[in-house]
């Protein structure tokens, strides 16, 4: 489909040439403004899909959770000490209060203490250990990058680095993994 414009001719060219070009800057922000509209749609299909698929893992949750409180706390299986530590930086990463945390793992609140008071007191390697030895400085970002990437995702490989730039560290792909983005120390 062919559209031809017709403009009056005693029309200085300058108006001629403004006549078109508010067409086509219009024309752009109808396109512009449909891509919003395209992009919103998908964005409100994944986020009603995250919600549908929260509420199964709730549900979930609750049902394996009702199982477990049905039996004595003595008799319940003990965390590993990985799982301590994971529980801990959970906690950590969502803000939650010493109940909150408790109730959520189904731990009783003196335990959790206790954990926390022997981290406080004697370190980490009294209560927890890392998942792998960390036996060189640039081991310790790695595994700290690992982790902050596992609890808050929506944190982003740049927001990572920023952080940990404000505390004297400096992140960078490692010449062979660059593809994968794996952080490695600079000095």
């Amino acid at each position: 489909m062919s559209l031809h414009l017709r403009l009056p001719e005693p029309w200085p060219r300058r108006f001629k040439f403004a006549l078109l070009h508010a067409i086509s800057l219009a024309s752009v922000a109808v396109t512009a403004a449909q891509g919003r509209v395209a992009r919103r749609h998908q964005l409100l299909l994944r986020l009603d899909q995250a919600n549908n698929e929260i509420a199964l893992l709730r549900e979930e949750l609750a049902i394996k959770d009702g199982r477990w409180l049905r039996s004595r706390p003595r008799r319940r299986p003990h965390y590993s000490p990985i799982q301590r530590l994971r529980i801990l930086q959970l906690r950590c990463a969502r803000g939650w209060t010493l109940e909150k945390t408790a109730s959520a793992f189904l731990l009783d609140m003196h335990t959790l203490q206790l954990w926390i008071q022997r981290v406080d007191e004697h370190g980490e390697r009294e209560l927890v250990q890392t998942s792998r030895p960390v036996n060189r400085y640039p081991d310790f970002v790695r595994n700290l990058v690992r982790q902050l990437k596992r609890l808050l995702p929506a944190m982003g490989s740049e927001r990572i680095a920023q952080v940990l730039a404000r505390l004297g560290l400096w992140c960078r792909a490692t010449p062979q993994n660059r593809a994968k983005a794996t952080p490695s120390l600079t000095h």
